[in-house]
């Protein structure tokens, strides 16, 4: 059998691989794109991503018109309201950070992967389920997947996700946390809210639902210009492989109202259960729990498109990992994974792509030395994405544990 060979092997098609492949091929440096899944079909890609200065920095490289045009807009007002609709005073203030200065803008998940596959025809390869790597003699590896073929590189990217199948052999005494704390969302058509004559209050603003007692509901939106899509001919358009998913969930060009809950381990059911259910039981769940409060909220959470709506358990990566650079390296959240608090994940994956392809250039085309690159990328990798981890986790105990403690997390 030959063995293949490619300067850049990348493993995991997610924002940073992809931005990490175009940056590459932008700069004439051999690379390609191994993805397990023939089609990605993950409960998260449904959702936008909000963007922050550091992914607009990174996606500045890579068809950046596309993105500009096809951004969504979130509401820019914030709305306090108790779980009687009374309207509450609003407190909080925004950090005046620049990565809080684009509050306004999202991109669905869906339509960034749309974006960033573009013109990555032959470099793109599904159905590659990563097994292991086999580091050689001269400084090279070997990545062998589990149909049986394997191809051999110079570097070896893991962008392969939280789950990360890289990262588990060069750091196997990495572990993530379980934060404890469990997320319910889901999401309304801005059509549909309308028809079932949901209150503006709900789709119109940054909304947080703050009870007197119990766990808080946060509510945006995400609203798309349609013929912004069609100047596009790759964006919205209609994927095959989801063409039997019902509901709304891989939607990607239709405006929507999104809302999210969090509670502790065991407040709305056994881990066990709840991860059994569909999404129409789970709003069950959810409207019981809540059922004192007012109509016009439980609206809102009833009517939601059932095939949106999910289950997760909120885990983040321990900060603080080092380890001696070589011919395999880390990307996003396959190293530095956190929670979705701060909306920092998608953006730092995006970032490290545009720091590693820095580095890269310089080796390929100004002289500098390989690993010398791959040490300082991993530096400043690591000093940007376990911050984020940090940050990310301290929003996360400021949001959901204001009405009620939480179990306490491991200490970092």
């Amino acid at each position: 059998m030959t063995i293949p060979f490619i300067d850049v092997a990348i493993i995991g098609g997610g924002p940073g691989g992809l931005a990490l492949a175009q940056g590459l091929k932008k700069n004439g440096i051999d690379t390609a794109v191994f993805e397990r899944d023939e089609v990605r079909s993950d409960y998260v890609q449904g959702f936008r991503m909000r963007i922050r200065q550091r992914g607009i920095d990174a996606l500045q490289a890579h068809l950046f018109q596309a993105f500009l045009d096809t951004l969504g807009l979130a509401p820019t007002e914030n709305l306090v309201l108790d779980e009687t609709f009374q309207r509450l005073e609003n407190t909080s203030q925004g950090s005046g950070e620049p990565e809080d200065t684009h509050i306004e803008k999202s991109v669905s998940r869906i339509t960034l992967r749309q974006i960033l596959l573009s013109g990555l025809d032959g470099l793109f390869h599904t159905g590659k389920r990563f097994e292991r790597y086999e580091q050689l003699a001269d400084g090279t590896v070997l990545a062998h997947f589990s149909d049986g073929s394997a191809v051999h590189a110079n570097l070896l990217v893991g962008a392969d996700g939280a789950g990360s199948a890289v990262r588990r052999q060069l750091l196997p005494d990495l572990k993530s946390i379980d934060t404890g704390v469990r997320r319910l969302a889901g999401k309304i058509t801005i059509d549909e809210a309308e028809r079932q004559g949901i209150s503006p209050l709900l789709t119109e603003f940054n909304t947080n639902i703050r009870p007197r007692d119990g766990r808080g509901l946060m509510i945006t939106s995400h609203r798309v210009d349609p013929s912004a899509y069609a100047r596009h001919d790759f964006i919205g358009r209609e994927d095959p492989g989801h063409a039997d998913i019902p509901g709304f969930h891989f939607n990607n060009s239709t405006s929507y109202t999104w809302w999210n809950t969090a509670y502790d381990t065991d407040e709305l059911g056994p881990d066990e259960l709840l991860e059994r259910l569909n999404g129409a039981a789970l709003i069950e769940t959810l409207l019981h729990r809540i059922r004192h409060w007012d109509e016009r909220i439980l609206d809102l959470i009833r009517h939601s498109d059932t095939s949106t709506v999910a289950f997760l358990k909120v885990k983040s990566s321990t900060p603080g990992a080092v380890w001696q650079s070589g011919p395999v390296t880390l990307l996003g959240d396959a190293i530095h994974a956190m929670t979705y608090f701060r909306a920092l994940g998608g953006n730092t994956a995006l970032y490290d792509s545009g720091l590693l392809v820095r580095e890269l250039v310089a080796a390929r085309r100004q002289g500098k030395p390989l690993l010398a690159a791959l040490n300082d990328y991993e530096n400043a990798m690591r000093e940007h994405g376990y911050e984020a981890v940090r940050s990310s986790l301290s929003a996360m105990q400021r949001n959901v544990g204001a009405n009620q403690p939480l179990k306490a997390i491991p200490a970092l």
